[in-house]
C-alpha cells in the first residue's frame, strides 16, 4: 500500500468530521480502567457500568470513530505513576535535586526523582544554593539539580550519564546512592501511558450522535507498577540516544548487512530503520525458509531539496518520494538479481518496499500482485511478537461495512496487475493476513508462496487451497465480520480438528473453555427438538483489570457463557447460557461454545470454566 494515498483519505476524513460530527451532550466519568486499546478506553464507573471511551494518540491526525470516520479531537491528557527507581530502563531521562560537592561526590541518598519524555531537555547539573564560604578545607556539596540520562538503576545505587559538552567538572558518570524507598514519578501528557487498572480521576467527554464518546480531557492515575511500558519504538529509541538526531546537511551512504541506501536521516533514525528492517528480514527468512542474498540498494529521502538534480537516478522514483510513497524496482539478468528502494523516510513505506525487494532477492520474483502486495503489506504493518492488530481506521472500517465482501478468487486474481487503490491493497493484506495468522492454513501458506515467486508451473491459489476452500472461506467470512484493532486471528482459529460424538441417554460431557478464544468445540453433535442440559462452574475475566465472572458474566451479556451450532458451514445465532441453563438446539449439527466478549477484545482475557453437557431427563 503506499501510504500517502491513504494518508490523504485520513487527511480528508478529518477535515470534514467537524461538519459531519453532531454533538449531543457532555459526559463526566470517574471510575476505574478497565481495558487499553489504540483506539481508546474500557472504563467502569462506580455503579458498575462500563463505558467505551475514544481517545486520539498523541501522533494520531484524530480519532476514530465506529464508522471509521477520523475527528480532529485531541485531549488535555494527564497521566501519573510510580514505581520504584530500580525499575528505570537505560536511555530514560531523569530529573532530581541532590547534595553533591563540586567534584561529583554525593552527600546524601536520593528518595525521589522524575522521569522525563521528549527530547527537549537540556541535560546537566545545575547548581541550586549559592556556594558557602569555605569555612573548611572539606569541599562543602551544594543542593543541584541533575538532569541526565540513566546509565544503570538497582534498589541501592543510581548511575546517570552526561553528554561530554555537559560534563560535570569534567565527568560525564555520576553516581547516586538510594533510600531504601526512592521511587520514580512519570507525569505524561500521553495517553498511550495509561495502563489496566488505573484510576480515573476525572474524564470529561463528549457525546456524539453516532453513539460515540470521544473525550476532551482526563486525568488518570497508574497504579503503583515495576517500570514504564515501552511503547512503540522507545526501546530502539532509547537504544540509540547516543547517536545523533541531528539531520545532516547532504545526504550520504548508509549500510547494514541487508541494505545500503543513500539518505539525509539522522544516524539515530537510521539506527532504528536499520534495526527493523534486519530484525524484518530475519523474520521473512525464518517464516519463508529462505536466505537473502545480496542487498536491498536506493534512496530514502525526507527532503528532496537535499539531493542534488541527478543523484536520484530514476524520475518515477522521484515522483514516489515527493508524494510521500515509494516504489522498489526489481530487475534480474540471468542468475543477477538487483533491487534498488525509492522511498520517504516513513517506516512503513520503506517496510512495505522492501519486503518485494526481501522476495525478489530470494526467490527471483515476489510473486501475483495479491501474493505480492499482501505480503508486503504485512511488513508494513509488522511488530516483532506483537499479532494484535493494529491499523489505520479507515482500513477497517471499510473492510468490515463495504457490502457485497470481495471473495477469495476476486481476490487472489492469477499473475501481475495494476497496483490499484488503497481498497486493492486492503483486500490483498486481508486474505494474506488470515493466510499466514491463522493456524489452519499457515502450513499451506508459505509453501504456495514459495512456488509462486519461483514461478513453478502449475502453482496457484486453488492448487494450495482447493483441498480445503470450504474451510477458507467459511473462516474468510468470520474474519471480515469480525475484524477490528486488537483482533487476533492466532486466537480466533476455527477448530476443525475437533471431533464429536452424540452423548447417550445417561451420558454426560464436561469439556474447558476459555476466556482467551473464540469459539471453542464442546465435543459433541446436538440434535434438533431434543434439550440439553448445561452447567458451568469457575469463573473467568474478560479484561486485564477486571472482575472474576462465573458464566453468568456481567448484566450486559459481556462474560455470559453463549452456545452456537455449527452445520454446514454455517452458524446459528448466538444462544447465551450461562451458569445453569437448557439448550433447545435450533437445527442439527456440532455445538460450540465460547465467552461472549468483543472478538477484537479477547486477548486480554484469561481464566477458564468447566462446562457440562447432557441430555434433559
Amino acid at each position: 500500500m503506499r501510504k500517502t494515498t491513504l494518508f490523504a483519505l485520513i487527511s480528508i476524513l478529518a477535515r470534514l468530521a467537524l461538519a459531519q460530527v453532531v454533538a449531543t451532550g457532555e459526559v463526566s466519568l470517574t471510575g476505574t480502567i478497565e481495558t487499553v486499546t489504540s483506539e481508546g478506553l474500557t472504563i467502569r464507573d462506580p455503579a458498575g457500568d462500563r463505558h467505551q471511551v475514544r481517545v486520539q494518540g498523541k501522533k494520531e491526525r484524530g480519532v476514530a470513530l465506529a464508522d471509521g470516520t477520523l475527528l480532529s479531537s485531541p485531549a488535555d491528557v494527564t497521566v501519573r505513576g510510580v514505581f520504584p527507581v530500580a525499575g528505570l530502563k537505560p536511555g530514560q531521562v531523569v530529573r532530581f535535586r541532590c547534595r553533591m560537592d563540586r567534584v561529583g561526590k554525593a552527600d546524601a541518598a536520593v528518595a525521589e526523582l522524575t522521569v522525563l519524555e521528549g527530547n527537549d531537555f537540556p541535560l546537566g547539573a545545575e547548581d541550586r544554593e549559592t556556594s558557602p564560604a569555605l569555612a573548611t578545607g572539606k569541599l562543602q556539596p551544594l543542593n543541584r539539580e541533575i538532569t541526565a540520562t540513566v546509565k544503570a538503576a538497582s534498589p541501592k545505587r543510581l548511575v546517570v550519564e552526561l553528554p561530554r559538552d555537559r560534563a560535570f567538572n569534567g565527568k560525564t558518570i555520576l553516581a547516586f546512592p538510594l533510600t531504601a524507598d526512592a521511587v520514580a514519578r512519570l507525569e505524561s501528557d500521553d495517553p498511550a501511558r495509561i495502563e489496566p487498572g488505573a484510576k480515573l480521576v476525572e474524564l470529561t467527554a463528549i457525546r456524539l450522535q453516532s453513539g460515540d464518546l470521544v473525550a476532551r480531557s482526563l486525568e488518570v492515575k497508574n497504579t503503583p507498577t515495576t517500570q514504564i511500558a515501552d511503547k512503540g519504538d522507545e526501546a530502539l529509541e532509547r537504544r540509540f540516544q547516543k547517536l545523533s538526531n541531528e539531520v545532516p546537511a547532504a545526504p550520504r551512504l548508509v549500510r547494514s548487512p541487508h541494505f545500503a541506501f543513500v539518505t539525509d536521516v539522522s544516524d539515530r533514525e537510521w539506527a532504528v530503520i536499520s534495526f527493523k528492517l534486519e530484525r524484518m528480514v530475519g523474520a521473512l527468512e525464518k517464516f519463508l525458509g529462505r536466505r537473502m542474498p545480496g542487498l536491498v540498494e536506493g534512496f530514502v529521502a525526507s527532503d528532496l531539496g537535499k539531493f542534488p538534480p541527478g543523484l536520484i537516478d530514476d524520475e518515477y522514483g522521484v515522483a514516489k518520494i515527493r508524494r510521500k510513497e515509494g516504489v522498489c524496482v526489481n530487475s534480474r539478468l540471468g542468475p543477477q538479481r538487483q533491487a534498488r528502494l525509492y522511498a520517504c523516510a516513513d517506516h512503513g513505506v520503506i517496510q512495505h518496499e522492501c519486503v518485494h525487494g526481501i522476495c525478489h532477492l530470494a526467490f527471483g520474483s515476489t510473486g501475483p500482485t495479491w501474493l505480492a502486495e499482501g505480503l508486503a503489506e504485512l511488513g508494513q504493518y509488522w511488530k516483532d511478537g506483537d499479532q494484535t492488530l493494529d491499523l489505520p481506521a479507515p482500513v477497517i472500517a471499510y473492510l468490515r461495512n463495504e457490502s457485497p465482501k470481495r471473495q477469495l478468487l476476486e481476490i487472489a486474481v492469477p499473475g501481475r496487475a495494476g497496483a490499484g487503490t488503497w481498497q486493492d491493497y486492503a483486500w490483498r493484506w486481508a486474505l494474506c493476513h488470515l493466510l499466514a495468522n491463522n493456524q489452519n492454513y499457515s502450513n499451506r501458506f508459505v509453501p504456495l508462496a514459495v512456488a509462486l515467486m519461483e514461478e513453478r508451473d502449475g502453482a496457484s491459489f486453488e492448487s494450495g487451497y482447493g483441498p480445503v476452500a470450504r474451510e477458507v472461506s467459511f473462516e474468510y467470512d468470520q474474519f471480515l465480520a469480525t475484524l477490528g484493532n486488537g483482533y487476533r486471528s492466532d486466537l480466533t482459529a476455527w477448530p476443525w480438528k475437533a471431533k464429536c460424538q452424540r452423548l447417550p441417554d445417561s451420558a454426560q460431557k464436561t469439556v474447558k473453555i476459555k476466556a482467551q478464544a473464540g469459539w471453542q468445540s464442546a465435543g459433541i453433535l446436538v440434535d434438533q427438538g431434543v434439550a440439553y442440559e448445561i452447567e458451568a462452574a469457575g469463573t473467568w475475566r474478560i479484561a486485564a483489570a477486571g472482575q472474576p465472572l462465573d458464566a453468568d458474566g456481567e448484566g450486559d451479556g459481556r462474560g455470559r457463557l453463549i452456545a452456537t451450532v455449527f452445520s454446514d458451514y454455517s452458524l446459528t445465532s448466538e444462544i447465551p447460557l450461562g451458569r445453569k441453563a437448557s439448550l433447545n438446539p435450533p437445527v442439527a449439527g456440532q455445538l460450540f461454545l465460547r465467552c461472549a466478549d468483543a472478538w477484537t477484545e479477547i486477548a486480554d482475557n484469561d481464566g477458564e470454566i468447566a462446562v457440562t453437557i447432557c441430555r434433559a431427563p
